[in-house]
């Protein structure tokens, strides 16, 4: 799992600031990370701002922090906050997710996530039975391989909060003065 790297910047008179680092915000989200930005995409998101590189008129503390960590296999890129706005959150995944999801049947009825994954020994099975049908039940488990709704991407993450740091700035900067710039590693 590829775990992101970057910051939130804003832009005042032509130069470029950075004020929040978006590693400890975000962590490791696979659907996020392929929803926005095509890394660990498992779940066959059409990436919205894939390869888009590193701007070249990023603030100095953020440049640096660049130069020293941003490599080939490194997938640099950006999104302006007005982008982010404008996100179709109800768009679906191109084709089902390759990962199993499976999950824990309550004594409520509701189901509970227990994980992801693309291989568990002694599941081949329940893989092999998902090519076809549309999910599996055993006892007080449910196996499914769904098509996810962009939303589903940002379900268990901060981005929420990130939209809202990013929104704040925007009301002073602009939505096109405030841009998320990540990498990943």
């Amino acid at each position: 799992m590829s775990q992101i790297y970057g910051a939130v910047e804003f832009r005042v008179g032509g130069e470029w600031y950075d004020v929040v680092n978006v590693s400890s915000l975000l962590l490791q989200h696979y659907d996020l990370n392929a929803c926005l930005f095509g890394v660990d995409n498992y779940a066959n998101f059409v990436p919205l701002f894939a390869e888009r590189g590193v701007p070249g008129d990023c603030g100095v503390n953020l440049s640096e922090r660049v130069a020293e960590y941003v490599r080939g296999d490194s997938s640099p890129s950006w999104v302006g906050y007005g982008e982010l706005l404008r996100v179709n959150w109800d768009e679906l995944a191109l084709t089902r997710d390759r990962r199993v999801s499976e999950f824990v049947v309550c004594g409520d009825g509701r189901e509970r996530l227990a994980g992801k994954w693309l291989n568990k020994s002694g599941y081949d099975w329940v893989c092999q039975v998902l090519e076809t049908e549309q999910e599996v039940v055993v006892g007080d488990r449910v196996f499914r391989r769904p098509v996810l709704r962009r939303s589903d991407a940002i379900v268990g993450t901060e981005f929420g909060l990130l939209m809202k740091l990013m929104g704040c700035l925007a009301e002073r900067f602009g939505d096109d003065g405030v841009r998320l710039v990540v990498w990943f590693g």
